[in-house]
């Protein structure tokens, strides 16, 4: 009788699981689809392989496009599709336990609400660390990207990209569980550091006016 309770707590959880995805991307579509500062980004599996999907509206791709490459740099939705993939490349990155990991068959699905999808190619089969950096859509004035994380038998992970996180994250694995690795700032966004040195420019300035007017004196 255990033994059935135990098998049945399981496929509850297992659907819970996947009704909660379906029911985050269909919420999240009506959304990102009206507004190009809001993206997703959701990393899964199917049939064996590993997909990265990338979610936004059509305006927020041509929007970068155009920015980076300029309004007539394509004449056909395939040279759009390939300015997007390009951009995608270069702007979008993925590290598992160190390891870079490479894009593979990366496709662009043109609508109203636009889709990337592109396979993770040499996932480890033991996840340690994942560093994930999705600047693809940072040129929007206030961009966020809902991110989620849903591989390797690993409890589902949510976290949001943003211009405060520089639209990257690292994450480790501890008992199980996806868990964010915070990350100190840069000495010059750190604004106990700048008042400072802020500080210490005032005072130098003030010594210096203070020792020419002795010597003028």
């Amino acid at each position: 009788m255990d033994w059935q309770v135990l098998m049945l707590s399981r496929k509850y959880f297992s659907l819970v699981k996947i009704v909660f995805s379906a029911l985050f991307l269909l919420c999240f579509k009506s959304v990102s689809a009206h507004n190009p500062d809001i993206s997703s980004l959701m990393i899964y599996e199917q049939n064996g392989k590993t997909i990265l999907l990338i979610k936004s509206s059509l305006t927020a791709f041509e929007g970068e496009v155009d920015y980076i490459y300029g309004k007539d740099a394509y004449k056909t939705p395939e040279e759009f599709r390939q300015l997007v993939i390009k951009l995608f490349k270069e702007k979008c990155s993925i590290e598992i336990n160190g390891e870079t990991i490479q894009f593979n068959n990366t496709q662009i699905q043109l609508g109203h609400e636009t889709n990337l999808f592109s396979e993770l190619v040499n996932i480890p089969k033991d996840i340690n660390s994942l560093h994930l950096k999705n600047a693809l859509f940072k040129d929007m004035s206030n961009n966020l990207c809902e991110t989620i994380l849903n591989l390797n038998g690993i409890p589902l992970k949510q976290y949001i990209l943003n211009k405060d996180n520089q639209q990257e994250a690292t994450f480790k694995v501890e008992d199980h569980k996806w868990e964010i690795v915070k990350t100190s700032k840069p000495f010059y966004q750190n604004p106990i550091i700048l008042l400072g040195l802020a500080a210490l420019l005032i005072g130098a300035i003030i010594a210096f006016v203070r020792i020419k007017k002795k010597k003028t004196l």
